[in-house]
């Protein structure tokens, strides 16, 4: 067992026993962090990179379900990366997981040649929507750290050539992501939206670009993640679970 601090509870990630060490003082993670695990494929045997890793719900699925040789996680922040340690402790994936406390902008000092880098980034710029007053959780959800053009830069300096960026973000950025993919050599070859309902509009954007990819992309059907009465939709609940996608 692994030690509990303060405020910390361990949640059940119901998917094979996975579990997650959360505190009520830190930013919690989202269902877009598990959708974004959920998306990356082509991982088996493969390098992975995560960026901004948070207290690591990622990393962690992604380990356990997307079979990578190994995963290197970096946060920035101290206290999350020590409760993420805490959790590949909890789930014994020690000898898949690595965690590291990094600046994103500094990934080349920890690995090179990725096969994969992933990252759910903060999606707001500084200055744009109500900041939290919290240091810690406003690192989190806006570029204080990092922007979006760090993390694509960043991604596209550790990648091999043909290695892939799979990120999520917000949909009205779309275009940006786009542009700053193409100037750092990384191709968008899936885009995926994601609507919170049937009725209502894409809210986020699932992105797979590959490095020196060519120029062709695929506009893949809208995931639903709830029906009208907001009961998760058979697809999305079939993300939670532990089959391949």
């Amino acid at each position: 067992m692994v030690t509990l601090k303060a405020q910390e509870t361990i949640e059940d990630l119901q998917c094979d026993g996975l579990r997650l060490i959360q505190s009520t003082k830190e930013y919690r993670f989202t269902t877009d962090a598990v959708l974004l695990a959920n998306f990356c494929k082509d991982m088996r045997g493969k390098l992975c990179v995560e960026f901004g890793a948070g207290s690591g719900v990622v990393s962690i699925l992604v380990a356990r379900k997307k079979h990578p040789k190994r995963v290197v996680a970096l946060e920035i922040q101290p206290q999350l990366a020590d409760m993420m340690k805490r959790s590949v402790q909890l789930n014994g994936q020690q000898d898949v997981v690595e965690v590291y406390v990094a600046d994103l902008k500094d990934a080349c000092r920890y690995v090179k040649d990725a096969d994969v880098v992933v990252c759910n980034p903060p999606y707001r710029k500084v200055g744009s929507g109500e900041r939290q007053q919290q240091s810690n959780i406003a690192l989190c959800r806006h570029e204080i750290a990092a922007t979006l053009s760090d993390v694509i830069v960043s991604a596209s300096a550790v990648l091999n050539n043909r290695g892939s960026l799979y990120l999520v973000h917000q949909a009205s950025r779309l275009c940006e992501i786009v542009t700053l993919c193409r100037d750092s050599a990384l191709a968008v070859k899936e885009i995926l939206p994601v609507c919170p309902t049937p009725s209502r509009p894409p809210n986020l954007v699932l992105i797979r670009a590959v490095k020196g990819g060519a120029a062709d992309c695929k506009l893949l059907s809208p995931l639903y993640v709830t029906d009208e009465a907001g009961n998760y939709t058979k697809q999305a609940s079939a993300w939670y679970g532990l089959a391949d996608n």
